[in-house]
């Protein structure tokens, strides 16, 4: 597992790593993915036909008062604002959709985020049993490189 759980008082937090942004931010997806729904080993076997869905998150951080950072830390902060869309949007598509993904094929770029999402359709007896997510908080929320590795620091509203 490329996440892991920390301590929080009423909250989810966890740090997620990814060896670059794509895969931080797919990491990101799949630790969502199964705090909603708890893996199973037999689930894909029983699991209905895979579904696809496009996704396509876009923000605007430019312009905004960021005077104070350097450009390193602008792209961060750009990239941490795209994660947080990115996995509100994944949020509100297993609501409205009931889909529960298993994996993505995105591509991620400054301020933009496209691809597609798989996964099945949500069946109570397969996928029941997970924690209620209500949001991606921005509270706490950072990315940061050290060495080779980019480390995600995120909190699921629950």
């Amino acid at each position: 597992m490329a996440y892991r759980e920390l301590d929080h008082t009423a909250d989810i937090l966890l740090e997620i790593t990814g060896a670059s942004i794509h895969e931080l931010f797919c990491e990101a997806a799949r630790a969502l993915m199964n705090t909603l729904y708890p893996p199973r080993a037999s689930s894909s076997s029983q699991a209905s036909h895979v579904v696809c869905l496009p996704i396509e998150v876009h923000i605007e951080s430019e312009g905004q008062n960021d005077s104070h950072l350097s450009e390193g830390e602008k792209q961060y902060e750009s990239y941490e604002l795209l994660v947080q869309a990115f996995l509100s949007e994944i949020l509100f598509l297993t609501d409205t959709e009931y889909i529960v993904f298993s994996s993505f094929d995105i591509k991620v770029e400054k301020g933009y985020v496209s691809g597609v999402g798989y996964g099945v359709l949500f069946e109570e007896k397969i996928h029941g049993g997970g924690i209620g997510v209500k949001g991606i908080s921005y509270s706490d929320l950072a990315i940061r490189k050290k060495n080779d590795e980019y480390t995600l620091t995120i909190i699921y509203d629950i």
